[in-house]
C-alpha cells in the first residue's frame, strides 16, 4: 500500500467530486479534512435529522461518512481501501 509520504496533497484534493460505493451506498467524495479525513456524503434519498445545540431535532441533512486517510503507520487506512479510493490513487 502506498505511504503516507508518497500521496501529494493535490492527489487526495482531486478526489473530490469522485463517486465511490461505500457500505452498499453510492456516495461522493465532498471534502478533505486537514489532509487526514475523507467526507463522503451519500447520493441516495437516505437522511438524518440534524440537531440542534440543545438537541432537538429539526431539520434533515445528507447523511455522510468522515474516512481517514492514513492509518497509525502512514498507511493508507483499511476503510478506504474497502471503498475502493485506493484504485483512485493509483491512477
Amino acid at each position: 500500500m502506498p505511504r503516507n509520504s508518497n500521496i501529494p496533497a493535490d492527489d487526495l484534493l482531486a478526489l473530490i467530486g469522485q463517486q465511490v460505493s461505500y457500505h452498499q451506498h453510492r456516495c461522493e467524495i465532498i471534502e478533505l479534512l486537514d489532509g487526514r479525513e475523507l467526507v463522503l456524503q451519500v447520493l441516495e434519498n437516505d437522511h438524518n435529522i440534524q440537531p440542534t445545540q440543545y438537541g432537538e431535532g429539526h431539520r434533515t441533512v445528507p447523511v455522510t461518512y468522515t474516512l481517514p486517510v492514513f492509518d497509525g503507520e502512514g498507511n493508507l487506512h483499511a476503510e478506504l481501501v474497502a471503498a475502493g479510493l485506493d484504485k483512485l490513487l493509483s491512477k
